[in-house]
């Protein structure tokens, strides 16, 4: 009667389909760096959390464990996971998975496995542990064609994070989208987050984080000029159609990404090598200027007048005026005075960048009118 229950047991934990699994969260649409495509076909899951993404979708699952410093993954889990067939021969202890002309044989208690009839000796042999057949991650990853990634820090990471994925697929090991899947294990509200920063929601206020891990309020903060400080970043812009936010990668990129934020509709505007000194808004587009305190590669190809517009749910951006050109603040970079209208931008500017003199240079020193859109500029008031 035992055995007969040991093996209803078995049957049942290489039956239960993950499709029964609830889906929590979806990573694609919480990190703004991340695509469907770069999450299909993987699989990612933690041994302190009994639940999983896959495709990008959060789901319950059977946790991988840790024995004897090996890393133990539920079989039928991951194999259904990925799309394939799996059978189980209750007299022979043993199963199959059938998946893209692919066959994958192995026996319980057996360290043999078998991949289209060829045998590979695991380290570790198949077991049951909570009524679910387990194998080492590596042979099952390998068996697949996947790529197995083990990411484990535990001075920073609670979670160690278990990744297989296709082999080309390496977005998935950007440092923040592993720590924004440890904010979802942690049951952490995420209202948005890319490579540059998470905003998540606590007892109904927004709080913000540059390293993913220590968490700021995030509202809107005049800010007040002091001579005795440069602040580069954490930079907040009031417009007429609402507030933008500009944050600053300084331990990372080194470069200044534009948000713009109405109440928990964050989106990503602008990022810029060059700080974002001023932001209005006009009609349905965004217009901002940067200041070239450190210059900018290929300075003479663009100009510091940007402008961005939302297409198809993202924001697209592009530069403004003549290039080579400077527009909004003076040799000493102190900031003009500008507005727009129907008929285009009103700005000072000159030609800072090119093959000129300085007399040459001063000649272009000017009050322009640049068009809405293009890259045309006339002088209005030499």
């Amino acid at each position: 009667m035992r055995i007969k229950i040991i093996i209803i047991l078995l049957t049942f934990s290489l039956i239960l389909p993950f499709s029964q699994t609830a889906q929590a969260a979806n990573l694609s649409k919480q990190y703004f760096d991340i695509t469907e495509n770069d999450l299909k076909n993987s699989i990612i899951m933690s041994p302190q959390s009994s639940k999983a993404f896959i495709d990008g979708n959060m789901v319950s699952a059977v946790q991988p464990i840790v024995k004897d410093g090996r890393t133990l993954v539920p079989l039928r889990f991951i194999s259904e996971g990925f799309g394939a067939k799996v059978d189980f021969n209750a007299k022979s202890n043993t199963i199959t998975i059938k998946h893209s002309g692919k066959s994958i044989a192995l026996k319980i208690g057996d360290k043999a496995l078998a991949v289209n009839g060829k045998h590979i000796q695991m380290d570790v042999a198949a077991n049951l542990y909570h009524n679910s057949t387990y194998i080492p991650l590596r042979y099952i990853g390998e068996a697949f064609d996947k790529k197995v990634v083990y990411l484990k820090n535990e001075n920073i990471q609670p979670y160690s994070l278990i990744i297989i994925r296709d082999v080309n697929a390496t977005a998935l090991e950007n440092l923040n989208l592993v720590r924004l899947c440890e904010l979802l294990y942690q049951g952490k509200s995420v209202v948005y987050s890319d490579r540059f920063m998470a905003v998540i929601k606590e007892k109904g206020q927004l709080f913000y984080s540059n390293d993913f891990s220590y968490f700021k309020p995030f509202v809107y903060q005049e800010f007040v000029e002091d001579k005795n400080v440069v602040k580069l970043g954490d930079l907040w812009f009031k417009t007429d159609r609402g507030n933008f936010y500009m944050d600053y990668a300084y331990a990372t990129t080194g470069e200044f990404i534009l948000y713009y934020v109405d109440g928990q509709d964050i989106s990503r505007v602008a990022i810029e090598k060059a700080p974002i000194k001023a932001v209005k808004t006009y009609q349905n587009n965004v217009y901002f200027l940067t200041r070239y305190e450190r210059g900018v590669v290929n300075a003479h190809e663009t100009s510091n007048l940007k402008y961005a517009t939302l297409k198809n749910g993202q924001w697209v951006s592009d530069y403004l005026g003549k290039p080579g050109f400077y527009y909004g603040f003076d040799t000493l970079a102190n900031p003009y005075n500008w507005k727009i209208d129907d008929n285009g931008i009103y700005i000072f500017g000159y030609n800072r960048f090119g093959n000129l003199s300085s007399d040459e240079r001063k000649e272009t020193f000017g009050n322009y009118r640049i068009d809405l859109e293009g890259h045309n500029h006339e002088v209005v008031n030499p």
